[in-house]
């Protein structure tokens, strides 16, 4: 695991909590959160920001909830602009 100087990502998280531990590739992921495997790239590689449509499919795929991964979004972008977490 990486040592973070401030909040992870969603790819970070998603990669972290669940690729990593279950040795499952992007393509598994994908699957399981039933969206397009360029789309859980860019998620992942931090190019792509996720709003309610993907946090309701991240938390279907990953048995969490959708509030779990916006509040990962929000919290990721205040302290991206500089702000506190």
């Amino acid at each position: 695991m990486k040592i973070l100087n401030g909040p992870p990502s969603v790819g970070e998280m998603i990669e972290e909590l669940y690729l990593k531990p279950s040795r499952l590739d992007h393509s598994d992921a994908a699957e399981i959160c039933q969206i397009d495997e360029t789309l859980i790239g860019k998620i992942i590689s931090g190019e792509e920001k996720i709003g309610y449509e993907l946090a309701f499919k991240l938390a279907k795929g990953f048995n969490t909830t959708h509030s779990f991964w916006l509040n990962i979004q929000e919290d990721f972008d205040r302290a991206d602009k500089g702000g506190s977490v």
